[in-house]
């Protein structure tokens, strides 16, 4: 991996899905195609023209902001008799990874459902490769020691851009029917600081530099509130989990994480911190869920098997049914990190394309190999 990776800083704001939109101007917006004009104050808001959405980005080599049209999503998925593949080449083991979120023994327990899922199915021994950094994920995908990686969309982005061969195979969709999430801003309750503008001066928690929602899209924030990233001192604290938690330790003023991550403060890893102790102050717009990727040198009708057990079995109701993850009823049942998880959609490169709009728009170091 290049050197330039180890000291990555990147500055994006993501796309929303095509599941969860914010218009720019309610019901009534007029129709836009693509290319068509948009203003500074439109950028990173999305609209729709029929069943077909576009968000406002903007192109520094043209100077213009521009809506762009958001790649859709497809939603069925061709049923495959894995039974009948041709099974030549197919690896000894599958390793399955993610960008750290929590903990190491949190992931693990977390995925432990999708690990049996995968070695049931497929007949082989399945392990899981929890990252304990993102750079760590990136450099194992890169080097071809993970098969199967759940991303944010711009680790995902970093890693092809440094020659790691993978290709999309889905990502999830929530039980409110959207493929996206947000970032939060969190501080104590009695803080003064009330928005983004009042980070000056400040020490803040930050995930990785890597990471969508825990640096990414808050440091475009961060800009389009006026500031620079030299107002206020970054600490990178390597997972979601301990973004929080550097923030309960008082390591930090403000703290930035994924919704899943903060909404779970009083509970678990966080059962310390009291949820009466602390406030949002800032919620970003929707960002597109990050894909999973399947090694692109594996074997195609092993490729073509993962995705068929991802996007058909990878779900509330399948794990109900066999009992994973100890899953007991669809309400409760718990297929991944995020509990609002309820199956897997197919999703392209194309689907991220905005986001490497965005990176053209705030010049980020982050978006180059």
């Amino acid at each position: 991996m290049k050197k330039s990776m180890k000291a990555v800083v990147a500055t994006v704001f993501a796309l929303t899905s095509t599941f969860a939109m914010t218009s720019t101007a309610g019901a009534s917006a007029p129709s836009v195609k693509n290319n068509d004009k948009c203003t500074k104050t439109q950028y990173g808001k999305s609209t729709m023209t029929g069943t077909t959405s576009f968000k406002c980005t903007y192109t520094s080599k043209t100077k213009k902001y521009t809506w762009t049209k958001v790649a859709a999503v497809v939603t069925t998925v061709p049923p495959i008799d894995l039974a009948k593949l041709d099974k030549t080449g197919w690896p000894a083991k599958f390793i399955v990874g993610g960008v750290p979120a929590e903990n190491v023994t949190s992931m693990q327990t977390k995925w432990g459902g999708l690990i049996k899922l995968f070695q049931d199915e497929l007949g082989i021994p399945v392990e899981f490769y929890a990252g304990t950094s993102y750079a760590g994920v990136i450099e194992a995908s890169i080097a071809n020691k993970v098969d199967l990686v759940a991303w944010g969309a711009m680790s995902y982005i970093v890693s092809k851009l440094n020659g790691a061969k993978i290709e999309p195979v889905g990502m999830t969709k929530s039980t409110d029917g959207t493929s996206s999430y947000t970032s939060k801003l969190v501080v104590p309750t009695g803080s003064a600081i009330t928005g983004i503008a009042g980070l000056k001066g400040k020490t803040v928690c930050f995930v990785s530099s890597t990471s969508t929602s825990g640096n990414l899209i808050p440091t475009e924030g961060i800009l389009a509130a006026g500031l620079k990233l030299s107002d206020l001192t970054q600490a990178f604290k390597g997972s979601h989990d301990n973004s929080i938690l550097g923030l309960g330790a008082g390591q930090c003023d403000a703290a930035f994480a994924q919704e899943a991550t903060v909404a779970a403060i009083g509970t678990g890893t966080f059962a310390a911190m009291k949820v009466a102790d602390y406030k949002t102050i800032w919620t970003s717009s929707p960002i597109p869920n990050g894909p999973f990727t399947i090694r692109a040198t594996l074997p195609a009708s092993f490729r073509a098997a993962v995705t068929n057990i991802l996007l058909t079995k990878l779900n509330k109701t399948y794990f109900t049914e066999k009992g994973y993850n100890g899953c007991t009823s669809v309400a409760t049942c718990v297929i991944v990190e995020d509990s609002k998880t309820e199956s897997f959609v197919t999703v392209t490169d194309a689907f991220y394309d905005t986001i490497r709009k965005v990176c053209e728009a705030t010049k980020s170091t982050a978006c180059k190999a």
